[in-house]
């Protein structure tokens, strides 16, 4: 699974024995004769999960780039990573080197390293319309999305609460939904005045945001919405049509970013829950390396471009819309029908004050986990390089 929420690369040994582990295609050392297994111990944290085993070495292949005796993690040991259901082997993490876990250079140092022009893209393809394609590049753009740099609307990263760059993090300013802007409360990063923190996160299936913002958000909406009592997870009516808007950027230079309408309301099995759909937008109080994780629900919705710092400038991320709002919506309308609650949306007030009752937080990233199979997961992939095709990947998972 490709992630820009992480920095290591691990993989499933034959010596996991976990339930996590099953079903899986595990690395044997039998593999290759490269392999050099230290006795170093590694052990990872993510918000649904956790893995450990000994840190080793080996030639690890990316398309047509080969990278010699790179670290990486041999993992004989894992809880929560939900892996045996996925049929993945591992994670590959693409945020700063600062977060590995692991010496050496961290897989995309080693990449950029190679490269002119030290960046990697990323998109996926449409929740409702399953023959779009997926791409992952690196040093080069995905040419049915754009055909140079300045294409993109670029974001300038943030090192936002830390003293070095860490994950991909930008300004959040604000949210529009269905052109109504929606204010945000201050920033809970320390040192940070002003704009919200948004982390952009491919091994997050839902965007996830502080509990009283959230809460604004589908009180917003009425009586289509619900927080269920039992999980303090957010529903909406399956044929609500709701146009969001996330506003990234600097005051100076900022850009709204459209979401599909079936990204902010999954749908599972029709008649499972009384035409009730999993909120896309979700509450988490517990991450601190931003205030918001934009993960697959957001980022399904853009072409993303992440880029190296270089002699010139810091590291930046380029963001092109995807989405056609019209079309989406028009989409939407075909698969779910008429709006029964088709009254407009009360005046967004912010409450300043009063915040919601704590989530259960495992149950929403179980949920995570169950909609990005059902929804987003079973994707096409396609891994363009600059001088080969190859096949990889999809997401879930921490900070």
């Amino acid at each position: 699974m490709l992630d820009t929420g992480s920095s290591d690369l691990w993989v499933i040994s034959n010596e996991c024995k976990s339930a996590d582990c099953a079903n899986v295609a595990r690395y044997s050392p039998s593999f290759s004769t490269n392999l050099v297994i230290s006795q170093m111990p590694f052990h990872i944290d993510y918000i649904s999960g956790s893995v450990s085993g000994l840190v080793a070495s080996e030639t690890v292949s990316l398309g047509p780039y080969r990278l010699l005796s790179q670290a990486f993690g041999l993992t004989n040991s894992t809880q929560g990573i939900s892996f045996s259901s996925e049929g993945n082997s591992g994670i590959l993490g693409l945020a700063f080197p600062s977060e590995s876990s692991m010496p050496g250079m961290t897989v995309l140092q080693s990449l950029f390293s190679g490269l002119a022009d030290p960046y990697f893209t990323i998109t996926f393809g449409s929740k409702l319309d399953l023959n779009s394609l997926s791409s992952f590049t690196l040093g080069q753009l995905d040419s049915s999305h754009a055909d140079d740099l300045s294409d993109f609307f670029s974001i300038s990263v943030s090192k936002a609460g830390a003293n070095e760059y860490t994950y991909w993090k930008i300004p959040l300013l604000y949210l529009t939904i269905n052109s109504s802007r929606l204010p945000l409360s201050p920033s809970s990063i320390q040192g940070i005045q002003g704009s919200q923190i948004a982390v952009l996160d491919t091994g997050t299936t839902l965007a996830l945001g502080p509990t009283r913002d959230v809460r604004a958000f589908w009180s917003s909406v009425g009586s289509a919405a619900r927080n269920d009592p039992a999980t303090g997870i957010w529903q909406v009516r399956c044929e609500k049509a709701i146009i969001v808007g996330f506003v990234l950027g600097q005051d100076s230079s900022y850009k709204e970013f459209l979401l599909d309408p079936a990204d902010v309301s999954w749908e599972g099995e029709r008649g499972s829950n009384h035409g009730w759909c999993l909120g896309g937008i979700q509450a988490n109080d517990q991450v601190d390396s931003g205030d918001w994780l934009l993960g697959d629900v957001f980022l399904r919705n853009v072409y993303s471009l992440y880029h190296a710092a270089n002699s010139t400038s810091g590291p930046w991320i380029g963001l092109i819309s995807t989405t056609n709002n019209d079309s989406a919506l028009t989409a939407f309308r075909q698969s779910r029908g008429p709006d029964s609650n088709s009254s407009s949306l009360p005046t967004i007030q912010m409450q300043s004050t009063a915040v919601a009752p704590e989530i259960r937080h495992k149950l929403l990233y179980w949920i995570s986990t169950l909609c990005g199979f059902i929804g987003g997961a079973v994707l096409t992939i396609i891994f363009r390089a600059r001088h080969g095709l190859s096949d990889t990947f999809k997401n879930e998972k921490r900070q």
